[in-house]
């Protein structure tokens, strides 16, 4: 796709535009300008959201306690699976979903 340059007209036409924004930019602030600092501010609901939203970012996904019992209990012979409850499990939360 090849961009054409601009005819005479268009080019006349877009250089008074330009012109004439410039002109009513100018005229729209006489003398000095003033400008105030921009600001923000959070409610606390938001406030509170940020801090717990940093929280859960922070904390790591992986219950180091729980996996070190796991484990110990494989490792002893005593880690056991209650085929039900993992069936209810599997049923309730299909992988893929």
């Amino acid at each position: 796709m090849s961009i054409s340059p601009l005819n005479g007209q268009e080019q006349l036409r877009a250089t008074r535009a330009i012109t004439a924004f410039r002109g009513t930019a100018a005229s729209a602030t006489p003398g000095a300008v003033t400008r105030q600092p921009d600001s923000v501010s959070l409610s606390d609901a938001a406030r509170s959201l940020a801090s717990a939203h940093k929280a859960t970012s922070e904390a790591s996904d992986i219950r180091a306690d729980r996996v070190a019992e796991i484990k110990a209990s494989i490792a002893n012979g005593t880690y056991s699976v209650d085929s039900r409850q993992l069936a209810r499990a599997m049923v309730k939360h299909p992988a893929g979903e």
